[in-house]
């Protein structure tokens, strides 16, 4: 894949500022085609039809014998390198680098999230205090349906502004150990946003931005894709390995 050269934005300079203003952006529109989105989640459930015989490090759970209610499948391109030549992903590339300012972003991590059914909450939290990896300060974080989420299919919600919080700040300077046993909290002023979505509708929001899911009381199972672009050589040493970074480097 050519990891020079980005699409241009299909974002509006309208939503940009939405997202640069609440830390997150709802996409109604249908931006993402959806036989490319179809394309994508035929892949990702063969990955899921998978999941007892996949390490625990990409599909952790605690056990092989039965997934979670929220399953979730890590490094997807690895697993299925099909998947880095999609367009999906060169779309989301391209509205990433827009908004970041930069020619050039990296796809850090790429993973999916199954809701089962009667799956509960996920409590607020901040992607960068949870981070294990080493979330960089500057990235764009996407979640995108696989299928249509209902309102009472355990749909994201959004703090709009969370990510300007002192908390969100503090984090920043302390240390990723400390951070994991601190949960976001929402102030008792801020309404939360739900995000229901359909095939090609889709949300992005930043590192810092306080969010979670409520519980699935729907008689689906909520699929999602979830990708996160950055700039750097962190990221880029993460999407394509250390022995293709040294050689790259190597040549200037």
């Amino acid at each position: 894949m050519n990891q020079t050269r980005t699409r241009a934005s299909p974002l509006t300079q309208e939503q940009l500022s939405l997202y640069r203003d609440n830390g997150f952006l709802i996409v109604t529109e249908p931006l993402l085609p959806e036989n490319q989105v179809t394309f994508v989640g035929e892949r990702v459930d063969r990955l899921y039809d998978r999941w007892r015989t996949l390490p625990r490090r990409l599909a952790p759970g605690p056990s092989n014998e039965v997934p979670p209610p929220i399953a979730r499948v890590h490094r997807l391109i690895a697993l299925d390198p099909v998947l880095a030549q999609c367009q999906l992903l060169e779309t989301c590339r391209g509205m990433a680098a827009a908004i970041l300012g930069a020619k050039q972003v990296w796809c850090r991590f790429d993973g999916a999230v199954y809701k089962h059914a009667g799956a509960g909450d996920v409590e607020w939290h901040q992607d960068f205090a949870q981070s294990t990896m080493g979330a960089p300060k500057r990235s764009v974080h996407f979640w995108i349906p696989l299928n249509d989420h209902a309102g009472n299919a355990g749909t994201m919600m959004f703090v709009p502004g969370s990510h300007r919080s002192v908390l969100a700040q503090d984090r920043l300077g302390s240390r990723l150990s400390r951070l994991g046993s601190r949960r976001a909290a929402v102030p008792e002023s801020v309404t939360p946003v739900g995000v229901p979505l359909s095939v090609g509708n889709f949300s992005i929001h930043t590192p810092w931005t306080t969010h979670g899911s409520s519980p699935n009381s729907s008689s689906q199972t909520r699929k999602a894709l979830v990708l996160e672009f950055s700039t750097g050589t962190s990221s880029a040493l993460r999407q394509i390995g250390p022995p293709l970074m040294r050689g790259l480097l190597s040549r200037g």
